[in-house]
């Protein structure tokens, strides 16, 4: 019995059509380790052989444990910063927080688990640090509120 979590063949088919929409059908084949005619059956609709689902199955699982390796929560936290920036500096936090509250529900519905780094900028925005100080009026900064006072 394996400890990953279940995922059904719809949803691995979904995947892989993603990834192979973003390179190519020969990439996907080879990082999987099955022949692009099999890989474009399966995107058919398809059903592969045991060999092939472990294949994809074991594809899927280094995928998911490699997509965010290279960006950080601050990066992110600045990413979403970034899609605020045009509101008006009062409401930005507002909006931010409001942003982070839907990420949590889609991932919540419609993933088996959310990544590490929502539920850390979520702790750093209860603690009023996750993003970037020119993303959130100074105000609402509790280290400039702290440095106000000294």
């Amino acid at each position: 019995m394996t400890d990953r979590p279940q995922t059904s063949i719809s949803r691995l088919r979904e995947a892989v059509t993603i990834r192979v929409q973003a390179t190519s059908l020969r990439s996907v084949a080879r990082q999987v380790g099955m022949s692009p005619s099999g890989l474009d059956k399966f995107l058919a609709g398809g059903m592969p052989y045991q060999k092939s689902r472990r294949k994809l199955f074991d594809w899927l699982h280094r995928e998911r444990h490699n997509l965010g390796a290279d960006l950080t929560v601050d990066g992110i936290a600045a990413a979403l910063g970034s899609l605020v920036r045009d509101l008006p500096p009062d409401r930005r936090e507002q909006a931010l927080l409001a942003l982070l509250g839907t990420l949590r529900d889609l991932y919540a519905t419609h993933a088996e688990t959310a990544p590490s780094w929502l539920a850390e900028i979520i702790q750093k925005a209860a603690d009023g640090s996750a993003f970037p100080a020119d993303e959130v009026p100074p105000s609402r900064r509790p280290a400039d509120d702290e440095a106000a006072q000294a």
